[in-house]
């Protein structure tokens, strides 16, 4: 198995310096207020650390996101979503980020050990910050997206944590927001040969282990928060996915909404679009959903 993910290592460092390049062309808004590093884990690793945003101009009682990166698994950090952070904080919500290890170094089981364990200090974090706790969406993106997910189902199944091995944080969240999400790591596709691999199983061989599919996940979920899921025409790597996830949240009956982009203005909008250009007509279109969505469903 080292033979792929020195392949995909290849890939994703290819990926990583695009992303960078992009990023240093790009303009955070004004007015936000950024705290760095803020450690989870007690361990000292410097992938278990924490970034928040917000407003310098509030009311001391923020709606609060916690976004998580994406990168395929095997790239990225807290950094990653910078700028999408930053619009989403501008439009007066606290922004929590998070870090967490990577494959191969550790398992996708390991990444989301590693978010649950950022949501017990983001939930102590939340009291020396202007949040709002009862008002919390949870998001993510691509990786991020099934990270997210699984943390949401989680959050409401004490037999899959304890199946999983988690501790319950104590967070509830008002709705989720999944965008892209590859949540199907275990199924007969090219990504399912790649999900099995980040979960160190052979790549070319299903793997017999549960819940790595979402599907798998559902009958155990309980009642799940309002669900938002994003995907677009020029979306090749999780399109499909996306819409899958889609079919089966609705399929059990659960609370789900799909945003879907086709071709705005004749082009195909890539994968995770509105978290790689957030300052763009359509990024802006889609943050402005995704605020509308979390905003209808704050508790009163």
């Amino acid at each position: 198995m080292e033979f792929w993910y020195r392949l995909f290592g290849v890939m994703w460092k290819i990926t990583e310096k695009a992303d960078e390049r992009t990023r240093s062309r790009q303009t955070l808004p004004p007015g936000i207020t950024v705290v760095r590093g803020i450690p989870y884990g007690g361990d000292g690793d410097l992938y278990h650390l924490c970034n928040a945003y917000y407003p310098e101009e509030n009311d001391g009682k923020l709606p609060v996101i916690i976004d998580i990166h994406g990168g395929g698994w095997m790239y990225g950090d807290r950094d990653s979503s910078v700028l999408y952070d930053s619009f989403l904080a501008s439009r007066g919500f606290l922004v929590f980020s998070m870090s967490y290890r990577l494959v191969p170094e550790v398992t996708a089981l390991d990444q989301l050990c590693d978010v649950n364990s950022a949501l017990f200090a983001i939930r102590e974090k939340m009291k020396d910050l202007p949040c709002d706790p009862e008002k919390i969406m949870l998001t993510g993106d691509s990786a991020g997206g099934m990270l997210a997910f699984y943390t949401a189902v989680l959050a409401r199944s004490p037999f899959l944590r304890e199946r999983f091995g988690l501790e319950d944080p104590g967070l509830s969240y008002s709705c989720v927001t999944l965008t892209s999400p590859v949540a199907y790591m275990n199924d007969r596709s090219l990504m399912g040969s790649y999900g099995r691999l980040m979960w160190r199983e052979r790549p070319f061989r299903k793997a017999r282990k549960s819940y790595m599919n979402a599907n798998e996940l559902l009958p155990h979920a309980g009642e799940l928060p309002p669900m938002l899921l994003i995907t677009s025409a020029g979306d090749v790597v999780a399109r499909t996915q996306t819409m899958k996830l889609y079919r089966d949240l609705q399929g059990n009956r659960r609370n789900a909404e799909l945003l879907y982009y086709g071709k705005p203005e004749g082009a195909r909008l890539p994968h995770v679009f509105a978290v790689q250009k957030p300052d763009s007509p359509m990024g802006r279109d889609c943050l402005d959903k995704i605020c509308a969505f979390f905003r209808a469903h704050i508790p009163e």
